[in-house]
């Protein structure tokens, strides 16, 4: 069994991290900050779930709408380039802890054994399951619904995202490879525990840190010049 004091932590934290997600959910649906992109209604309880109070802080300073668009003398809304790496990373972390959480709970309920898992196996579930989400976010999005809608929500994903996915899931394997094999070894970690989700805690808010540069290098690879940014930010 764990010990005490890691016990007591691991609750703390996964209780910081619901009532954040309270807090903005309240400000999204109670005093009706609706995000103009409705999947970010998502993105950021999911976001601050993970991450905590400190999350919170980056939605009142970038994800509320109001607080986001700055409008330049044309009148045309401009969001500030710290503003979007924000977004693209709390939008791919979205889906890399949702697939986590998907994929843990599933693969946890279908093992045999639950006792003795293949990280690899775990790790090529919680990758797929971020993707796959990743891509029904964009078919979301989207206007209208066809079978067309499918192939440009995962060109999309290919294109913008999957980077970003990518490095973040990196990140979070490293260390939950680390957690399982150095922090806590004995007894292995499991998704009954509220040390395992503590841990995966850990590990988003690693890949957070680690996506930041790869989401700020490819916007400033795809920057257009300043005419034309306005029609690209409700799609990040």
């Amino acid at each position: 069994m764990p010990p005490t004091w890691l016990l007591v932590l691991s609750w703390a934290a996964l209780a910081a991290g619901f009532v954040s997600f309270a807090i903005v959910v309240a400000d999204t649906y109670l005093r009706g900050h609706r995000q103009p992109v409705r999947v970010m209604e998502i993105v950021w309880p999911v976001t601050v779930l993970y991450i905590g109070p400190a999350a919170v802080r980056l939605y009142w300073n970038w994800g509320r709408p109001e607080v986001f668009a700055r409008r330049r003398h044309d009148g045309q809304v401009r969001r500030p380039r710290r503003g979007l790496v924000v977004t693209r990373v709390s939008r791919c972390g979205a889906h890399c802890a949702l697939g986590f959480v998907i994929a843990e709970v599933a693969l946890y309920a279908l093992r045999p054994d639950p006792a003795h898992s293949t990280l690899w196996v775990d790790y090529a579930g919680d990758y797929l399951a971020a993707v796959a989400i990743a891509v029904l976010f964009r078919y979301a999005d989207a206007p209208g619904r066809s079978v067309t809608k499918i192939w440009q929500a995962l060109s999309t994903v290919v294109r913008i995202e999957l980077v970003t996915i990518t490095a973040f899931e990196v990140a979070l394997f490293a260390w939950l490879t680390l957690a399982h094999h150095a922090v806590l070894s004995e007894p292995p970690l499991r998704a009954d525990s509220p040390v395992f989700w503590f841990m995966g805690q850990l590990g988003l808010i690693a890949g957070f840190v680690a996506a930041w540069p790869t989401a700020s290098w490819q916007l400033g690879r795809r920057a257009r010049p300043a005419g034309q940014r306005g029609d690209r930010v409700r799609r990040w």
